[in-house]
C-alpha cells in the first residue's frame, strides 16, 4: 500500500474536512491500514520496504490519534486553516470563563476534604464532560460557519477542560490509592 506523506489527515482517511468526524469510519478505515501494513507483511521485503512501512505506518497512526479526539482535531483543523496557536502560551480572552476555571481549579483541590471525595469527583467529572460537550458542539458550529476566531477561542476553552480533566484523573488515581 502506497500511502502519500504529503495529504493532509483527511484526505489521508477519505474524510471530509470537517469537525464533525464519522468515528466508525475512521476507526474502519484504520484498521483497513494496520493490516495493509502490518510488518508481518514486509518480512523477507527490502529494508527499504521495511523502512517506508514503517513511516507510513507511524502517519497512519498519527493522522488517527489526531482525528479521534476532539481537541486534537479541532488544533489540526485550525491549523490547517492557518490559524494556528499554541495553546501552551496563548489563552481565552473571555474573563467571566478565566475566572470560572479558577474557581473549578479550586474545587478539584478541594476535593479530599469533601465528606465523599469519591461522589464529588465523579460530579465534578460529569459538570466538566457536560461542559466539554457543549463546547465541541460550538466549535463544530463556529468552525462549519467560518469564524476561526470564535473557533479558535473554543479550542483554547476546550484545553482548559481538558487539562481539568487530567487533573480529575489524578485526584481519582490518589483517592484509589488512598482505599488499597
Amino acid at each position: 500500500m502506497n500511502i502519500d506523506l504529503t495529504r493532509n489527515y483527511f484526505e489521508l482517511f477519505g474524510l471530509a474536512e470537517s469537525f464533525d468526524v464519522d468515528l466508525e469510519a475512521l476507526a474502519s478505515k484504520y484498521r483497513a491500514f494496520q493490516s495493509a501494513l502490518h510488518p508481518d507483511r514486509f518480512t523477507g521485503k527490502s529494508d527499504q520496504e521495511q523502512r517506508i512501512s514503517v513511516q507510513h505506518t507511524a502517519f497512519v497512526n498519527e493522522a488517527y490519534s489526531v482525528l479521534k479526539n476532539d481537541l486534537k482535531r479541532a488544533h489540526y483543523l485550525l491549523r490547517l486553516q492557518d490559524a494556528e496557536f499554541d495553546a501552551d502560551r496563548e489563552t481565552s480572552r473571555d474573563e467571566e470563563f478565566l475566572m470560572q476555571q479558577m474557581e473549578l481549579h479550586e474545587r478539584v483541590a478541594e476535593l479530599d476534604q469533601a465528606s465523599d471525595p469519591a461522589a464529588a469527583l465523579e460530579e465534578l467529572a460529569h459538570e466538566f464532560r457536560q461542559q466539554q460537550m457543549q463546547l465541541i458542539s460550538r466549535f463544530s458550529v463556529e468552525y462549519a460557519k467560518g469564524d476561526l476566531v470564535a473557533a479558535k477561542d473554543s479550542a483554547l476553552k476546550l484545553q482548559f477542560y481538558d487539562r481539568l480533566t487530567n487533573q480529575l484523573r489524578e485526584k481519582q488515581e490518589k483517592l484509589e490509592e488512598q482505599l488499597l
